[in-house]
């Protein structure tokens, strides 16, 4: 190669690009080329004007561009002639901003109609807003469209129409960002695809795993439904999704308005900084909890949504939206901040991943609501973490009470039974108490704030009861006076063991007395207060 070509790209500075593209020149007629150089957290533009069609199909397959651009973060972008001449007739803003004259690296010896953007933006801005026109009123006729169908009722048309407007939304992002519209099959590659230019996207949808999305599973699934004659009632997404697909566009609105600018004035220096949650509150206790539990679990974002102090002990209410963090997890990693942190904190730690969240809101919503906060939110990951699709209306129920406090009761009666046996067997009657506190515990906070916990330590959901209401402490004076450590004994008998029984009459009375205690407060809020009615709690 001789070495007058290789002078000919100096702007790549990159050794590893500019030999494909000098390979590139000799093997394709490329007409023009032109690179634009971006800070370091933006993606540089190399947009390589072909003559064909056939060309540029071909080239956008090759592998290089991707390594390109996952390495180099320089987005490569393939245009054949009679495609560029008409987007720059349309007044297309990714042309008019990355084929200006200052940013050609090459043309091609004897081509009589250069392709560069020359002139005032006065003489382009005409055509700038009819682009961006046309895309509102396309967006406005599907918007219409829609809210016809939602009047109608007909759910799986609405969200096929969603599909169809994400879609169309989805076309302007990849043109804007990308300079074409993406040959990818489906809404989640497109998405995927676009978090490397666009991370703020990621905001915007939930992820169902790495690569799936919370609602484009569900319009998935309407299409299924409406294939098979069925019908699906999800009306209280319909807002959930509008607000995804209303982000897009202040998305696209944004894109046009940075494109706007950057036309018209020049290409300015990048003056955004990526604004991170500070991961060093200036409570030390929370900074050495957040370092503890990143050492511990890959956790995406920690909410510290409950904080009291009894005397000189803290507790701290976190939730950590994660993934893989199972009761023993959250157990182990409590332990460690209280050998850390010492006798005067306490920790009481609930997770869940983003998507069981998401896919369980229909019941627990108004819990999940109340914590996920910006004003409870100690530690981010990342920027783009996805907000929650929340179900507007949402009406709080408890669907499932009469399964979880019928139980409760049940192993209230049993324990009854054998506490108050002539003959004084107490063979398993620990075991029934523990269960009856485990089981009490959770249909209380189900009762009070619409969640269901995992089977978490006695003491974490004791914790939790006196976070639903905190007049349930009124009962800690039993706890105080249990002829043993009461949580560590109840963790102990959560497990059977095959042993006989050393209790004695008066622990037992103790312990009836808990019983008696808390089955009367749980009756009272679930069947005195109608959460469920007499009739059906029998």
């Amino acid at each position: 190669m001789k070495t007058s070509e290789k002078r000919r790209f100096p702007k790549l500075e990159n050794e590893y690009l500019e030999n494909i593209v000098r390979q590139l020149v000799s093997q394709y007629t490329i007409i023009q080329m032109f690179f634009t150089k971006q800070s370091s957290c933006k993606h540089s533009c190399l947009l390589i004007h072909v003559e064909k069609n056939s060309d540029a199909q071909l080239l956008r397959q090759a592998k290089w561009a991707n390594k390109v651009r996952d390495r180099y973060k320089i987005h490569v972008c393939f245009i054949y002639a009679q495609k560029l001449d008409h987007k720059f007739s349309l007044g297309h803003p990714f042309v008019a901003l990355y084929c200006q004259p200052s940013a050609l690296i090459y043309q091609k010896e004897g081509y009589e109609h250069p392709i560069a953007l020359a002139g005032s933006w006065k003489k382009f801005k005409k055509k700038f807003d009819v682009f961006q026109d046309h895309f509102h009123h396309d967006r406005d006729l599907h918007v219409a469209q829609i809210k016809n169908l939602i009047s109608e009722g007909s759910s799986n048309s609405v969200f096929a129409s969603y599909a169809r407007l994400i879609e169309y939304d989805l076309d302007y992002l990849e043109e804007l960002y990308l300079g074409n519209k993406s040959a990818l099959p489906g809404l989640e590659e497109r998405i995927n695809n676009l978090v490397a230019y666009l991370p703020d996207i990621q905001k915007y949808f939930v992820r169902t795993n790495r690569n799936t999305f919370y609602l484009t599973d569900l319009f998935a699934k309407a299409k299924e439904a409406t294939a098979d004659d069925d019908t699906i009632y999800k009306e209280e997404m319909y807002k959930a999704v509008g607000i995804a697909e209303q982000s897009l566009c202040r998305l696209i609105e944004e894109r046009f308005d940075g494109l706007r600018k950057m036309i018209k004035k020049g290409f300015e220096a990048n003056k955004e900084v990526a604004g991170q949650i500070d991961e060093k509150p200036k409570d030390v206790i929370l900074g050495l909890a957040i370092a503890t539990i990143l050492e511990s679990v890959e956790v995406e974002q920690i909410y510290l949504y409950h904080q009291i102090t009894y005397g000189e002990k803290t507790t701290y209410y976190l939730m950590l939206i994660a993934t893989g963090t199972g009761n023993e997890k959250l157990k182990t990693i409590t332990q460690s901040l209280k050998s850390k942190t010492g006798s005067k904190c306490d920790f009481v730690l609930i997770a869940h991943s983003r998507y069981w969240i998401q896919a369980n809101l229909y019941q627990h919503q108004s819990f999940f609501s109340g914590i996920i906060q910006d004003k409870y939110l100690i530690y981010a990951s990342s920027d783009y973490l996805p907000g929650f699709h929340w179900e507007v209306p949402h009406n709080p129920y408890h669907a499932d009470l009469y399964f979880y406090y019928k139980p409760t009761k049940d192993i209230a009666l049993q324990f009854f039974t054998i506490a108050h046996i002539a003959k004084e067997n107490y063979q398993g009657l620990d075991y029934f108490f523990a269960l009856f506190f485990m089981s009490f515990c959770r249909t209380y906070i189900f009762s009070r704030t619409y969640y269901m916990p995992n089977y978490l330590s006695n003491q974490t959901l004791w914790q939790l009861c006196a976070y639903a209401d905190s007049d349930i402490q009124k009962y800690d004076y039993l706890i105080g006076q249990f002829w043993t450590d009461f949580f560590p004994y109840l963790d102990r008998h959560t497990t059977l063991h095959h042993k006989l029984s050393k209790l004695n009459r008066e622990e037992v009375c103790q312990m009836n007395v808990i019983v008696e205690k808390l089955m009367g407060e749980l009756h009272n809020l679930v069947v005195e207060k109608g959460l469920l009615p007499g009739s059906e709690e029998d």
